[in-house]
């Protein structure tokens, strides 16, 4: 039983959502892998501690190296700054 696919540039996307008793079962084991290893639930938001669900995983590598350097910018934006309110 595989999951649908769209082919984008030559990388197969999933096209839908497994919600699948397996497909459910399968997240839920990666997220208490994470959580015992590293002591930290990664569906459970940093900030109001809401419930977070997966919605994508970016693979292109070109897209997440653009990612990270904007990122990494604009640390250096706000280091140079100070925190934010410090004018």
């Amino acid at each position: 039983m595989g999951c649908p696919v769209a082919v984008e540039g030559g990388e197969p996307r999933r096209t839908d959502r497994d919600e699948t008793r397996e497909g459910r079962a399968l997240r839920r084991s990666w997220a208490q892998l994470i959580k015992r290893v590293y002591e930290v639930d990664p569906l459970v938001c940093p900030s109001c501690g809401g419930e977070m669900k997966v919605i994508a995983f970016i693979v292109d590598h070109v897209v997440v190296d653009k990612i990270l350097r904007h990122l990494k910018r604009r640390a250096e934006d706000e280091k140079e700054r100070g925190p934010p309110g410090w004018s």
